[in-house]
């Protein structure tokens, strides 16, 4: 067996703690992964106000609605589906909420939306069929 040098075993400690604090930090950038978790057994139905609009990098648009003093955070679907069917929030927005609740890995409970309805007009959204499985996963695009 080959020795190694103390700069090479320092470099090689500092590599493994790099990857370490990466993996550690990697789900606080996007705490929720469950696209899939969706579970009818949780669902809920609530109506509120669009207060703020999250959009990063990668992963669905979460939307923060208010309802009766509390906010909700509410998973949508990935943006460029939002756009192809044409779905456009903003902030004063009066939408009802059908989805299902989970506790994501940062302790936060999210909504994972079902169906969306704009109250003002009554149109409503699915996001997912009846399977419960995303309307942007497979063929099921063109919706």
């Amino acid at each position: 067996m080959k020795k190694r040098s103390f700069f090479q075993m320092r470099s090689l400690i500092f590599s493994g703690f790099i990857a370490l604090l990466f993996l550690l930090f990697a789900g606080a950038a996007f705490p929720f992964e469950g696209e899939e978790g969706y579970d009818e057994n949780t669902e809920v139905v609530l109506s509120g106000t669009v207060r703020e609009i999250v959009v990063g990098e990668r992963g669905p648009v979460i939307v923060r609605v208010l309802h009766r003093d509390r906010i909700y955070n509410v998973i949508t679907a990935p943006p460029w589906y939002l756009t192809r069917q044409h779905i456009f929030f903003r902030q004063g927005l009066e939408i009802e909420v059908t989805g299902s609740r989970v506790l994501a890995r940062d302790g936060v409970f999210y909504l994972i939306s079902r169906k969306l309805k704009e109250v003002r007009t009554g149109r409503e959204i699915m996001l997912r069929d009846d399977s419960l499985r995303p309307l942007w996963r497979g063929r099921r695009h063109s919706g």
